[in-house]
């Protein structure tokens, strides 16, 4: 179950950091380290840079976020 304060924003892909992960820029300047899940049906391979998709963040870890969807 997801944490009730968690949110959901979506980004500019700066760049890959191999097969699971992204740098990503958020709409404030923030950046953040976006990871696919092992089970997700997501597949990063398809992501380019510059391509918006969604990451959700976690309260206790703004650096770092999941990789919802393209």
């Amino acid at each position: 179950m997801r944490d009730p304060d968690a949110f959901q924003s979506r980004g500019i892909v700066l760049s890959k950091l191999g097969d699971d992960r992204v740098i990503v820029a958020m709409p404030n300047g923030h950046h953040a380290v976006g990871v696919v899940p092992k089970k997700s049906k997501f597949k990063l391979s398809e992501v380019k840079v510059g391509d918006k998709i969604a990451i959700f963040f976690s309260p206790a870890d703004m650096a770092r976020g999941t990789i919802v969807n393209g």
